[in-house]
């Protein structure tokens, strides 16, 4: 067995295209030291541009951060303003006795209304709220404005997480993402809020710590300012920052959908992404990316920054893209004469390779070359074109014969009707004879002339459909002749049918079976054949129908088995089914004419009558009489 440097040697000197092989040389002698220098400098290069690109994004985030916590600033600033406030501390640092009696102070209340507008009239702060200790203080909602309901109970939200928060700390304030407030909050405050306690001045730890603070001073502001300020961090696309805190919620993000993609608890941030404030390579479900996480002072919030690892690859590749230009423009111009050179050589032989190759997929074509050069590749040219010609015209041989086996095999399914109906009938034109009954032997034997007329007919192996109409009437008229007239006949087709085409004799066995083997079993012997048809999409369908005396289930199976087993002998088929070697015939033909999906099929009910399903494609006599 050969190494693979044999292989490839082998491969390179005989199973590789001579044009190619050529280029291959030329690339060799000339381009690969190039590229083996080109490269050794793209890497060190690209390397340092990776870690500028980094160092970059980590000065972006930094800043990032530093707007984030100014937002944070103001926003504890304003609170603490409400907070200390000599209304507040007047109103609600007191002891818990004293709330029920408390009096309040007009101007000082006109001027706490004023400073919780002034805030809001940025587009930050959103709202401001009071919720005060109603099982302590009076009614103090009497005091709202208008438009400005400063004062709620604290019953009114009880059930937010963060007043069961409050509940089991004793933290003296609490910045609340959107999971935190009730839903009301949420809808009318705004999306975050910076929550103060007021403790009663005298107030001791109790089992219920919420019960220690007359007041919550809530300032609720806008998570869109946060939003904004994060989506400035996450400038390319699949890039997110997102704000978390300690109990693991996401306050806000560039991008919600991006946010729960990167989302790790903070528990794993040293595991995963290493040191504070610096960028590391961390896999995620279905990606890599560079991440870090950047805590924000004086707050349980940590910004998290995940840049996809592809952009800062293709930062690096950008910076290199004028160097890749101007090498691949002079490659170009190798690649060019390398082309040129070769393409003098081998183009010809490719022609012919690639004309040859055709072969697979269709009839072989010859070479549309006006000059194939009198070289030895000239020959090849000129002896594959005569190549061509001669399997051209062995094909159109060998077509020509599949097409004369078939109609034989057609001709030879079409001419197994049943010679009896024409003994039958000669023996009842010569009784009428000898009876003396001159007319109704002139009238017979002109139907049957007429019938056999259309039946060895030789334009063809198709009919129109109204000739074959045209010769099963002749054939039921000449059996009523014989039979006293016992079978009423109907057909109900369609006149536009007419000029759509079907082989020859397929009603006639079919009706002959419904005459034969139907009408004429039953005790009356007397009864009627109904034949219809439509079109039905692309396909025409027939129905010939009897009232006889239909036909035992267990033959009804024996002929649908027949029918469904039509590659089997005939004559085994006539021995299997009995009576119906006409009707197999006909199946036959027609699923050799049209495919598997055409032919007969049959349902029937004994003692009630017998209903055969004709299937045909449609197709017009101007375009198919001759098809077969």
């Amino acid at each position: 067995m050969k190494n693979p440097i044999q292989q490839l040697i082998h491969r390179y000197t005989y199973d590789m295209r001579l044009k190619t092989k050529l280029v291959i040389s030329h690339i060799v002698l000339i381009l690969l030291p190039t590229a083996v220098l080109s490269g050794f400098f793209f890497l060190r290069i690209y390397d340092i541009v990776m870690k500028d690109s980094i160092r970059s994004e980590q000065v972006l985030s930094a800043q990032t951060v530093n707007s984030l916590e100014n937002l944070i600033s103001h926003v504890s600033s304003s609170s603490d303003t409400i907070t200390n406030s000599l209304f507040v501390q007047d109103v609600f640092r007191i002891p818990i006795e004293d709330a029920k009696d408390k009096t309040i102070s007009t101007s000082r209340m006109n001027s706490l209304f004023h400073l919780a507008r002034s805030m809001t009239d940025t587009s930050l702060i959103t709202d401001v709220k009071i919720y005060y200790d109603d099982q302590a203080y009076g009614d103090l909602q009497q005091y709202n404005q208008i438009n400005n309901a400063l004062f709620l109970p604290m019953s009114t939200i009880s059930s937010s997480y963060w007043y069961g928060i409050y509940s089991t700390s004793h933290s003296t304030s609490l910045l609340c993402p959107e999971l935190y407030l009730s839903p009301t909050e949420a809808e009318k405050n705004g999306r975050l809020a910076y929550i103060t306690r007021i403790p009663y001045s005298d107030s001791e730890p109790a089992i219920d710590s919420s019960r220690s603070a007359s007041a919550y001073i809530a300032v609720y502001f806008s998570r869109t300012s946060f939003d904004n300020v994060l989506s400035k961090d996450a400038t390319v696309m699949d890039e997110a920052a997102f704000i978390i805190n300690s109990r693991d919620v996401i306050v806000s993000a560039s991008d919600m959908a991006l946010a729960g993609m990167y989302y790790m608890p903070h528990s794993e941030f040293n595991s995963r992404m290493g040191m504070e404030k610096e960028f590391s390579l961390v896999s995620f479900m279905d990606s890599s990316a560079y991440a870090a996480y950047f805590p924000i002072k004086d707050t349980d919030w940590i910004m998290v920054s995940v840049i996809p690892a592809l952009h800062i690859t293709d930062a690096g590749r950008d910076m290199m893209t004028h160097f890749a230009l101007i090498y691949l423009f002079f490659t170009a111009i190798a690649m060019y004469i390398s082309f040129q050179l070769s393409g003098s050589i081998a183009d010809r032989i490719i022609t012919v390779a690639l004309q040859m190759e055709k072969v697979r997929t269709g009839r072989p074509q010859p070479l549309d070359i006006g000059d194939t050069g009198c070289d030895e590749i000239g020959v090849l040219a000129d002896t594959y074109n005569y190549m061509t010609e001669e399997i051209g015209l062995l094909m159109d041989s060998q077509k020509d014969a599949a097409d004369n086996l078939r109609r034989a095999e057609f001709r030879a399914l079409q001419a197994q009707i049943n010679p009896h109906f024409l003994y039958n009938t000669l023996d009842m034109i010569n009784w009428l004879s000898q009876t003396g009954r001159n007319q109704e032997v002139t009238r017979a034997i002109q139907a049957l002339s007429r019938f056999y007329k259309l039946t060895l007919s030789r334009n063809g192996l198709m009919n129109s459909i109204e000739t074959e109409l045209q010769h099963v009437s002749l054939y039921i008229s000449l059996q009523n002749m014989r039979y006293d007239n016992c079978v009423t006949f109907v057909m109900d087709v369609p006149d536009e049918l007419y000029d759509y085409t079907i082989p020859k004799l397929t009603f006639q066995p079919i009706v002959e079976n419904a005459f034969l083997h139907g009408i004429m079993t039953t005790e009356q012997k007397k009864g009627s054949i109904l034949l219809t048809g439509w079109k039905s999409g692309d396909d025409i369908e027939f129905i010939i129908s009897d009232d006889g005396a239909g036909i035992p289930p267990e033959k009804l199976d024996t002929l649908m088995h027949d029918m469904g087993h039509a590659d089997m002998d005939a004559g085994v088929k006539q021995q299997a089914s009995p009576g119906h070697i006409g009707i197999y015939n006909t199946n036959l033909r027609l699923k050799s004419l049209y495919g598997e999906m055409y032919g007969l099929s049959f349902t029937s009910t004994l003692g009630r009558g017998t209903e055969v399903t004709v299937r045909i494609p449609a197709r017009h006599i101007t375009d198919s009489l001759e098809q077969v």
